[in-house]
């Protein structure tokens, strides 16, 4: 399997591609793109010796979104990647990615194994830290919005959904680094309020 031509291939089919009115042009691609690293760095962590599936789990990171807002979309890009890359790896590649884009979305509802998992948590990971600050920023901006109205939203509804986010989580490594990201959008937040009233910071 040729990774760096996947890539190219995921960039043609998604990296001018808008599927959501609050994000950016190519926001699927580089979110796939994000999630392909992401899932090596926590492969690492949780399988250090264990190479064996690197590319498959990348293949199918650059794809896990390929079907989004056809919904059930994992369900719908298991078939799609399927066709998109059946010149660019084996019968028995395609199957292995389809089967972990097919399962990317639907967390804790059997057993799955460590790939699945793997691909799941770098999944949801990706959507915490910075990009949740950018995606918020996305939606504030789209919709005319201030600054309060992005930490009015911190206030009321983010805990709720970072909680229910971190409780999905398959492996104790990716709670970790989910609560590391939560620290900096929280140190984060407290920074833009006190900023956002004209404060300063106390660096004495």
């Amino acid at each position: 399997m040729d990774l760096e031509l996947i890539k190219q291939r995921a960039f043609e089919n998604l990296g001018k591609r808008k599927a959501h009115t609050h994000r950016e042009t190519g926001f699927i691609y580089y979110h796939g793109a994000r999630v392909a690293n992401l899932v090596i760095n926590l492969r690492k962590l949780v399988l250090p010796e264990d190479r064996s599936m690197d590319e498959i789990l990348q293949a199918a990171a650059y794809f896990h979104d390929i079907a989004k807002g056809i919904e059930p979309h994992s369900k719908y890009g298991a078939v799609l990647v399927k066709e998109i890359l059946q010149d660019l790896c084996t019968a028995e590649e395609l199957e292995q990615i389809a089967e972990l884009i097919s399962c990317h979305a639907h967390r804790k509802i059997r057993k799955y194994n460590s790939y699945e998992m793997l691909l799941q948590d770098a999944d949801l990971l990706d959507h915490f830290g910075t990009i949740e600050l950018w995606m918020n920023f996305c939606y504030s901006a789209i919709d005319d919005k201030n600054i309060d109205f992005s930490l009015y939203y911190y206030d009321t509804e983010f805990k709720q959904i970072a909680d229910k986010n971190r409780s999905l989580l398959n492996f104790g490594v990716s709670e970790k680094i989910f609560d590391e990201k939560l620290q900096f959008v929280h140190d984060f937040v407290k920074r833009m309020k006190i900023e956002n009233i004209g404060d300063i910071v106390d660096f004495e």
